[in-house]
């Protein structure tokens, strides 16, 4: 089966954003009157699950505790104006994309982070021009694993489901492909989590970015595990 359309996770996916993510987390911790700072390390676990999830991990408080909620929204603020001072595509990315959207492949970008953050990310980074799509839970949909904004960008995409491969790096990505129901559910081995154990054997390990490109081609085999 050859796919004909592409579905994106942003962070860690296509960019490497956890450097913005930990400068600006540690930056709202200061701005909180935190004498917590986090390490990159620490934080690199903690992105996927959106800015509120990272607040709570981040100090160890329920979601909807009043500091996670002061956190949060300082974060949300603070990365809005700098959100692309550190990071940079990935290897493989630009070039992957490029190659997708000269053979008229429509492409989309689905994402926990914050509408206005994406649109400058995606901006700085040089990949908006290569997307026909790009969603965030502002936009009214519910965050991954929720299937919810894989369907609604394969609608505006013109794209069966069935024929379109979600591509990401975390649990809720890969989970809200399978809910979806994608063609193709690939984890990209260049990302911030480790491929779950329940996951594997279901879902296409993608080791280098331009493998990709042998989907649209359809020359896909059968889906490896990890």
């Amino acid at each position: 089966m050859s796919i004909r359309a592409f579905i994106f996770d942003l962070d860690g996916t296509l960019v490497d954003a956890l450097p913005d993510i930990h400068a600006n987390i540690n930056a709202a911790l200061a701005a909180c009157g935190h004498a917590k700072r986090v390490s990159l390390e620490e934080v690199r676990p903690l992105v996927g699950g959106g800015a509120q999830n990272l607040a709570a991990k981040v100090l160890g408080l329920s979601l909807d505790h009043p500091e996670t909620l002061r956190l949060y929204h300082t974060f949300t603020e603070i990365y809005a104006e700098h959100p692309a001072e550190h990071g940079r595509p990935f290897p493989g990315v630009v070039e992957t994309l490029s190659a997708l959207k000269a053979r008229g492949v429509p492409l989309a970008c689905v994402t926990a982070k914050p509408a206005k953050a994406r649109e400058k990310v995606l901006e700085a980074m040089g990949l908006a021009p290569f997307l026909d799509v790009a969603l965030s839970p502002e936009d009214g949909y519910a965050k991954k694993p929720a299937p919810d904004m894989l369907l609604a960008a394969a609608q505006r995409m013109q794209v069966p489901i069935a024929d379109t491969a979600m591509v990401g790096d975390t649990d809720y990505d890969l989970e809200a492909g399978l809910r979806a129901g994608c063609g193709e559910v690939c984890w990209v081995a260049h990302g911030y989590q480790p491929l779950s154990a329940r996951y594997r054997g279901r879902v296409r390990v993608v080791k280098d970015f331009k493998e990709l490109l042998k989907l649209a081609d359809g020359h896909a085999s059968a889906s490896g595990g990890g």
